[in-house]
C-alpha cells in the first residue's frame, strides 16, 4: 500500500518540482493513495494555507498534491486525479513603456537597472537574469546564453546596445552579471526607487516579460512569434494574456464607428 508521503518522496527524487510539496504532504501523509479524492485534496491545501489566498491554496497547495499523483499514477501505484481549484479573480497587469525606464534610470543603482532593462528588453524571466554569470555573456555578439530555462530548454537573449554598453563597465558581483543571487533582494531597492520617480510600483514581471510582450503585440507580432520570442510554451496563454488583453471590444467599436463616420459624411 502506497502512501502519499511515499509518493512524494519517490515523485522528488526523480526530479519532481519541490518547492511547495512540504506542506501539502504534511497534511496527507500517511493516506494511502488509493483513499485519496479531489475533497481531501482541496481540505489538505485550506489546511496548508489556513490565511493563504485561492491562488495560493491552488499553486502550492492542490498543483504539488496534483502532481503527485498523478506520478504515481504512470508508476501504476493509483488512478489518475482531477482536482478543481479554488476560484481566483485574475489580476490586471499593466504593461509599461519607454518613460517608466526613464523614470528608474534616475533612481535606481546601475546593478539593478540593468537588470530591469534586461528584462524590458529581452521579455526573460527575472530568475533568468539573476542566474547569468559573465562566462553566459558575449558583449561582444551581444548575447546572453541561458542554460536552462523554467521550461527545461536553453535560450539566447540579444542585448540592446545601450545595456551591452553598461555592462561593459559593470563589474560581476558573487558571480553574477548582475550582482544578485536572490530575487527577494531586488524588491525593495526597486520600490523605493519607484517612490522617488513618482511612478507606480509593479515589481519585475510587469515592466519586463508583460510589457515585452504587450509593445510586441502592439506593433503587429502573433501570438506565435510572441511566444518564440521570449521563450513561452504555450502560445494559448499568449494569446488568452495579451492579445485578448488589449481591449479589442473598444478597438472594434472605435474601427466600426470610425468606418460608419466616413460614411455618413461622404
Amino acid at each position: 500500500m502506497v502512501t502519499f508521503d511515499d509518493a512524494a518522496l519517490a515523485y522528488a527524487e526523480d526530479g519532481g518540482d519541490v518547492r511547495f510539496l512540504v506542506k501539502i504532504t504534511e497534511e496527507l501523509a500517511g493516506t494511502p493513495l488509493r483513499d485519496i479524492t479531489p475533497r481531501m485534496v482541496r481540505d489538505a491545501a485550506r489546511r496548508a494555507y489556513p490565511s493563504g489566498s485561492n491562488a495560493t491554496r491552488n499553486r502550492q497547495g492542490i498543483t504539488p498534491a496534483r502532481a503527485v499523483i498523478n506520478y504515481a499514477h504512470q508508476q501504476g501505484w493509483c488512478a489518475p486525479i482531477r482536482v478543481r481549484g479554488f476560484p481566483t479573480v485574475k489580476p490586471v497587469r499593466k504593461a509599461v513603456g519607454d518613460d517608466y525606464m526613464v523614470a528608474l534610470q534616475a533612481e535606481l543603482p546601475a546593478p539593478l537597472f540593468a537588470l530591469m532593462l534586461f528584462l524590458y528588453t529581452t521579455g526573460r524571466r527575472v530568475g533568468d537574469a539573476i542566474a547569468l554569470t559573465p562566462a553566459d555573456i558575449d558583449l561582444d555578439a551581444r548575447v546572453a546564453r541561458i542554460g536552462r530555462t523554467k521550461n527545461g530548454e536553453p535560450a539566447t537573449a540579444h542585448l540592446v546596445p545601450m545595456l551591452v554598453d553598461i555592462l561593459r563597465d559593470l563589474p560581476a558581483e558573487g558571480g553574477r552579471v548582475f550582482g544578485y543571487t536572490d530575487r527577494r533582494n531586488i524588491y525593495g531597492t526597486l520600490k523605493r526607487a519607484c517612490a522617488r520617480a513618482g511612478i507606480e510600483y509593479l515589481g519585475t514581471h510587469q515592466p519586463g516579460r508583460h510589457s515585452f510582450a504587450t509593445s510586441l503585440y502592439r506593433e503587429g507580432w502573433g501570438a506565435r512569434a510572441i511566444a518564440d520570442a521570449a521563450g513561452w510554451k504555450s502560445v494559448r496563454l499568449v494569446d488568452e494574456t495579451y492579445i485578448h488583453a488589449d481591449n479589442p471590444a473598444a478597438r472594434a467599436t472605435a474601427s466600426i464607428g470610425q468606418k460608419l463616420a466616413k460614411a455618413l459624411s461622404s
